[in-house]
């Protein structure tokens, strides 16, 4: 079992740093990557200027080379019959393609390892802690160790965080037969499983609590926990039932293992159809609207909208599960499911939920939009049947949402991002860049600041550069700032997301960078990193960087940056907000 370190690799700074200038609108501090993990993503901020952050693609992973199937070997140019796979030397690039190819959301093979790619962080303003829930250590125990994920979705004014994190995986043996009379023989096969999908988990930094879901069956349940405000009130949603073509997926599963045709095991056949899902499509409206591809991230479960009611130990008091926008059709048999995302200090919290296309229950009209969750009942933000599909990303302590949609522009499924008042049920649409510009709002705070991340590109192509914006919703007048325009022009960052903002205008934002990597070879090319940066706000103006020479270093920077914004698509994220996973 070999183990690479990439501690015998350089890396050298190959852009300028943080300026000094003070004439900008916001100062940038960079906050330290761990070692431990090759990028650092921003996922809130709270007022004490304290942050939740996610580490990706870990570099330190021990592997073991005789587990990997012949495929996964030969495609990073190992020879199976002819390597030493005991003491073979893996390359920096081959070990990073290992990482990627044999994370869970993408590792569709049962006979391979799974390893971890996602570490929840938590930054207390000088640096970076993570926080490990369900990994099993032991050698002694039969779980794989860097086989879990963990990720923070929330945290409040208490320092409190809450998140999820999966199950460490294990190997099993299936035995089945084939042939018949003198050709009959046992084959016996090995395949992953772990004893829970993911669980919501609860942090003060001392202890950690863990939620199971109401519904286990098969795969052991899904509980996700989003947010919490200053009340300890929790968001999330957890799953429930086993939705009816689930459920006659596995009763046609247990009849093969009945019957004695089955040659995967009960666990697999499950999985393999909840990894499907999970990675499904809105084929509906690919078909009918328009060739864009839109996630429609679904499970073999039900799942529910749920609010814990949490003591200050994270103990529950009480807990609500809520509902969806509407009853699922009599004909429709797939997984039909709401999700909160977000609670504000008054106890009301915001997501999404299936629902149908004008009110139609039948399958192939079956849409994902934004939902209110409050006294019990389901309210949607919007029916306008321009509307293919959303969600509501955050709330205010002012019952503002802000949020996407989607509807075609100029025959194109285009993001647009909202704004949206409880109290006058009026909806309004950001303005953006220019008509047409994908944009998602993350973040909003008490005094109508909207951050997010929108296109700045006006062209046709697949890929237009998107960046991080903030949006002043209470002025009059106000316009879209590019926030690569609101630091300084050689600050040697692109920001293309703005993820998180506080009650004192602080901004969380993903930063790419270009650094020049020297590897065990010698060679020195350049990559693109992920940093987590904190935006402060100054006295200075925006500055005019797509006139300055400054300008054309970050361009570079982008390159990268369309790569790094699939990557926040954690388990098939709607919105590029890490708060979502539905």
């Amino acid at each position: 079992m070999k183990k690479f370190t990439l501690g015998a690799l350089s890396v050298a700074i190959a852009a300028s740093f943080i300026s000094i200038a003070q004439a900008n609108t916001y100062n940038i501090q960079q906050v330290e990557t761990p070692e431990k993990v090759r990028d650092l993503f921003p996922i809130a901020i709270n007022d004490n200027r304290h942050s939740i952050v996610l580490g990706q693609q870990p570099k330190d992973i021990e592997f073991d080379l005789t587990l990997l199937s012949d495929s996964i070997l030969r495609n990073i140019g190992i020879d199976p019959e002819v390597d030493d796979l005991e003491n073979y030397q893996l390359s920096r690039q081959q070990y990073e393609t290992l990482v990627r190819g044999l994370r869970d959301s993408v590792n569709t093979d049962v006979s391979n390892p799974r390893v971890s790619f996602y570490d929840a962080g938590y930054f207390d303003g000088q640096s970076v802690v993570f926080n490990e829930f369900f990994e099993d250590t032991d050698a002694e125990t039969p779980e794989m160790e860097y086989s879990t994920d963990h990720i923070y979705n929330g945290l409040n004014n208490n320092n409190v965080r809450v998140g999820w994190g999966s199950a460490p995986y294990r190997f099993n043996e299936f035995t089945y037969t084939t042939g018949e009379g003198d050709d009959e023989q046992e084959v016996t096969t090995t395949y992953t499983s772990r004893a829970f999908t993911r669980q919501a988990i609860w942090s003060n930094g001392d202890t950690t609590k863990t939620y199971p879901a109401p519904e286990q069956a098969y795969l052991g349940g899904e509980s996700v926990m989003m947010d919490i405000n200053d009340q300890n009130v929790a968001v999330g949603y957890a799953s429930v039932a086993v939705s009816p073509a689930s459920q006659a997926f596995a009763d046609d599963c247990q009849t093969r293992l009945d019957e004695g045709t089955a040659t995967r095991s009960l666990y697999t056949c499950l999985w393999q159809r909840w990894i499907n899902l999970s990675n499904a499509t809105a084929a509906n409206l690919q078909s009918f609207y328009s060739r864009a591809t839109i996630n429609s991230n679904q499970s073999i479960y039900d799942m529910r909208a749920m609010v814990w009611q949490l003591d200050v130990n994270g103990e529950v008091i009480s807990s609500q599960q809520y509902g969806t926008l509407m009853e699922r059709g009599e004909e429709d048999e797939g997984d039909f499911s709401s999700y909160a995302a977000a609670v504000n200090n008054n106890g009301i919290a915001v997501g999404q939920s299936w629902t149908y296309y004008e009110g139609i229950q039948e399958e192939g009209r079956r849409i994902k939009m934004p939902a209110i969750f409050i006294d019990g009942e389901v309210k949607p933000i919007t029916e306008d049947p321009v509307y293919l599909w959303g969600a509501a990303t955050d709330i205010n302590d002012e019952n503002q949402v802000v949020g996407f949609l989607i509807r075609r522009v100029q025959g194109i499924n285009r993001y647009i991002g909202f704004i949206y008042d409880i109290e006058s049920e009026t909806l309004s649409e950001l303005p953006s860049f220019f008509n047409g510009s994908s944009t998602i709002a993350t973040a909003i705070n008490n005094d109508g600041l909207i951050v997010g991340t929108a296109e700045i590109d006006a062209d046709l192509s697949a890929q237009r550069r998107r960046v991080a914006f903030s949006y002043e919703s209470a002025v009059e007048g106000a316009n879209f700032i590019n926030l690569n325009d609101a630091v300084a022009c050689d600050s040697g960052y692109f920001l293309a997301s703005a993820d998180g903002v506080n009650n004192s205008g602080e901004i969380v934002a993903t930063g790419i960078r270009p650094e020049e990597v020297t590897t065990e070879d010698g060679e020195t090319t350049t990559e693109q990193f992920a940093k987590t940066l904190v935006l402060d706000p100054s006295s200075g103006e925006l500055n005019n960087c797509t006139q300055e020479e400054g300008k054309i270093e970050r361009q570079g920077a982008s390159t990268g940056v369309f790569g790094f914004l699939s990557m926040l698509l954690i388990g098939g994220l709607i919105t590029l907000r890490r708060k979502f996973t539905r």
